[in-house]
């Protein structure tokens, strides 16, 4: 199999992204682009284009940056991920694996409150 983006299906196509090197697969349909606000979806990194982070709580006009490495398609590893919309920031500190967090996270709320979490 091809790395990178490959069509699949014959009477509803959907584009299928597949990560060189992992399983995860990101259908495009799962993608954030054109989903209402507080969907949960795969977005795309500003900070590295072709790159997802799932995001489980998309606002409108919110971008994501990752400071740490994408493996094929998906965030992986330490970083720092940051999703602003409006004149807001989420920050967050920890690993993500195949483009979610996991394990434990320091996170700095729009609100400004700061909160340890595990996942």
């Amino acid at each position: 199999m091809n790395c990178g983006t490959r069509l699949l299906g014959m009477l509803v196509p959907a584009l299928l992204l597949t990560a060189c090197g992992t399983t995860q697969q990101i259908n495009v349909a799962d993608t954030c682009a054109g989903k209402p606000p507080r969907s949960q979806c795969w977005m795309e990194l500003e900070s590295h284009p072709g790159c997802y982070v799932w995001n489980a709580f998309l606002q409108e006009g919110m971008t994501a940056t990752w400071s740490g490495e994408c493996a094929g398609n998906v965030a992986d590893g330490e970083g720092e991920l940051l999703f602003t919309w409006s004149d807001k920031v989420q920050a967050g500190r920890g690993a993500l694996v195949s483009g979610k967090p996991r394990g434990p996270w320091t996170l700095n709320h729009a609100d400004g409150r700061e909160e340890d979490v595990t996942y």
